[in-house]
């Protein structure tokens, strides 16, 4: 008898029909337990890293608690003083280095070399600024301001940490009177500005309102012509009827009026040069205004014309 019985033996986690029923919820359990699991990407996105949240507020909340501490601080004994059955204690808070939120600005650093901008006036707009510390100075207003300085075309002000200010200017160039007192850039635009020393070298202009441009560009195309034949140019007007004038350092008044004005001026360079040299250097003014020729009046004798043809 016990020789023909068999020893049967099984698995409880196998999938073999002869396993008993009993051990069927062990197999599924087994079978639940190694199954995978797919998260959609849509449920990663969703799960939010709200540590980092939460870090964030933190750090805000000492921000603000360090900033306004002698604000908390206040209330606080002011209302332990409304309500004395409260027994509230009171609250020393602890005194953090305040620069590490707000410093003190230290530094002020020039990038731009100063020529017509004293640094009295820069000093003058900064001390209203720095007062507010590295973090309360308001640098596009500072900008703006320093923009106000007529000799000041634009300015640029940035925070470098922990406690300077960088500025940077960029001062308007007077290359040339305009009028009677104005100047004008290099870009042929008039600007008003006291004047440093120096302006009454500068060529003067004039001419109608909107022409500034236009009578710098004949500056710049006579004074070319002129020196070719050692003349250099004082002053360039446009009236208003259009008449182009030019006067020279020797003071020499050429007039071209309105028509060909260039090419009558290139006409008195070749006259010039073909050996009136002479007549011209002794006269007073020259009056290019026909069509083939020109008049002289001698500084010796003002009233004496001599045509040229």
């Amino acid at each position: 008898m016990t020789g023909n019985r068999r020893s049967t033996s099984f698995s409880a986690y196998s999938a073999s029909a002869d396993v008993p029923q009993d051990f069927a919820p062990i197999r599924a359990e087994s079978a639940a337990r190694g199954a995978s699991v797919e998260v959609s990407a849509d449920d990663v996105k969703r799960r939010k890293p709200w540590w980092l949240l939460a870090l964030a507020l933190l750090g805000l909340a000492v921000v603000l608690a360090n900033h306004y501490r002698g604000i908390i601080s206040d209330a606080v004994a002011e209302y332990a003083a409304l309500v004395p059955d409260l027994n509230i204690p009171v609250i020393n808070m602890p005194e953090f280095d305040r620069p590490v939120i707000n410093r003190t600005i230290n530094t002020v650093r020039m990038e731009s070399p100063l020529t017509n901008v004293t640094e009295q006036e820069v000093r003058s707009l900064l001390a209203r600024y720095t007062e507010s510390g590295f973090l309360g100075v308001d640098v596009q207003d500072l900008k703006q301001e320093l923009e106000q300085n007529p000799w000041i075309h634009h300015a640029s002000v940035r925070r470098v940490w922990p406690d300077a200010l960088v500025i940077r200017l960029e001062e308007e160039q007077g290359i040339a009177r305009w009028g009677e007192s104005d100047l004008l850039n290099i870009e042929g635009e008039v600007f008003s500005a006291p004047w440093r020393g120096g302006e009454s070298e500068l060529p003067g202009l004039s001419g109608p309102q909107g022409m500034e441009s236009q009578v710098l560009q004949r500056y710049r195309q006579y004074a070319d012509m002129l020196a070719g034949i050692g003349m250099s140019v004082e002053a360039v007007a446009l009236d208003e009827r259009g008449s182009w004038q030019i006067e020279t350092a020797d003071g020499l008044t050429l007039k071209l009026g309105r028509a060909q004005a260039d090419e009558r001026l290139a006409r008195f360079v070749s006259i010039h040069n073909r050996g009136m040299a002479a007549e011209i250097a002794a006269a007073d003014v020259v009056d290019l205004r026909y069509n083939n020729g020109f008049s002289v009046s001698k500084r010796s004798a003002p009233t004496d014309t001599v045509a040229s043809r």
